[in-house]
């Protein structure tokens, strides 16, 4: 079976042979096959990526963020944590992401393990197993970061045998006030298995959001991420401009579409629709107390930097909003990067990454499975 170079080792080398017989793929379709590689691999980095960037003004309002980070707030870098290290950014290294893509990467390994299966029981058992020990390959005493939320849903008696259950009882039993971000800060993985029939997408995003979210915002927003990610995937004609770039606006009305599904109610829907369409972070008031880490804000984020055009630029964007700055980052960046792919994301926020040799070997294993 064919593997293909990682779209950060440099210029990919041609992998084409002299005759048909040796090869099963003609020019044209490896080289759609690497564009796809590339842009699932620029949607993983840029998840991980917005992800550990997110940490340094998680937790922090905006005026906040632009006060202890002034010295470099127009250049954000991994290294800047060390400028704050306080409880809650010492619980993670300088260039380590967090939770948001812990727990992504965990329905990534289901998938790989289970020969491209979507298992919910399977992925249940193992953020179980995650939140007690974290990756003891990467040295992780447990899993840190967890919302309060989800804590609950895994130290429910029935969580590992029957999740979605065990989640809505801790969601009723919150007055089904509970539309975290939780979900969707860990789904776009989802997007990127089986692109190709976004009724595949929309079912196995819905499972695995209600092992722990049976809120129908929550199942909302994810949806809008994955087929988001999938649509761009596809690269069909009605998705793109003559000039070859994305009819993002086009894009996000079909995401609109599909997510709107899900609700029950026209007030629903109107809510999810002004989230999709705000044109400002300001409006979305990512540090708005009480506030921060619903669905819908970190959706609203996500769309916002699919219609930038600069990775760097829009994730420091978001970043310096501060409130739940991993989760609308991590968003943001699988969106911004499965869009621009990997050549737009700074090599700079590449290299001094935590645990890239990991999640090569992890990729890598992806990569068999699109050849």
């Amino acid at each position: 079976m064919a593997t293909f170079p990682n779209p950060l080792s440099g210029k990919l080398k041609s992998t084409s042979t002299p005759t048909k017989r040796y090869h099963p793929y003609t020019r044209m379709i490896r080289k759609e096959v690497h564009r796809v590689y590339d842009r699932i691999y620029a949607t993983i980095y840029g998840h991980c990526i917005g992800d550990a960037l997110g940490l340094l003004t998680e937790t922090l309002t905006r005026d906040e963020t632009k006060k202890k980070y002034r010295e470099v707030y127009h250049k954000f870098e991994l290294v800047h944590k060390k400028i704050l290290p306080d409880s809650h950014r010492r619980k993670w290294k300088i260039g380590d992401w967090t939770d948001e893509s812990d727990i992504m990467i965990l329905i990534l390994q289901s998938i790989l393990k289970n020969k491209g299966e979507v298992i919910p029981i399977d992925f249940a058992k193992r953020l179980i197993e995650w939140s007690e020990h974290g990756f003891p390959e990467l040295e992780d005493v447990c899993g840190l970061g967890t919302c309060p939320q989800v804590k609950a849903v895994i130290n429910h008696p029935q969580f590992s045998e029957a999740p979605e259950k065990a989640a809505e009882i801790v969601w009723r039993d919150s007055r089904q006030l509970l539309a975290t971000n939780s979900a969707i800060s860990r789904t776009a993985v989802i997007g990127v298995h089986s692109y190709s029939t976004i009724g595949k997408v929309i079912k196995h995003t819905l499972d695995i959001c209600k092992v722990t979210h049976p809120d129908i915002r929550c199942q909302a927003s994810c949806v809008a991420v994955t087929v988001a990610i999938a649509l761009m995937l596809q690269k069909n004609d009605r998705h793109m401009k003559k000039n070859g770039k994305y009819n993002v606006n086009g894009i996000i009305d079909e995401t609109y579409k599909y997510a709107a599904r899900i609700l029950s109610t026209s007030e629903e829907v109107k809510e999810l629709k002004s989230y999709m369409s705000y044109c400002s972070l300001k409006d979305l008031k990512l540090d708005e107390p009480g506030r921060t880490n619903y669905t819908y804000k970190t959706l609203g984020a996500g769309l916002w930097a699919l219609r930038q055009k600069d990775f760097r630029q829009a994730i420091q964007d978001i970043v310096l909003e501060g409130g739940d700055a991993d989760a609308n980052a991590a968003v943001a960046g699988a969106l911004l990067g499965c869009k621009l792919g990997v050549e737009a994301i700074p090599p700079t926020w590449i290299e001094p990454l935590c645990h890239r040799m990991w999640l090569d070997d992890i990729l890598d294993g992806l990569s068999m499975a699109i050849a």
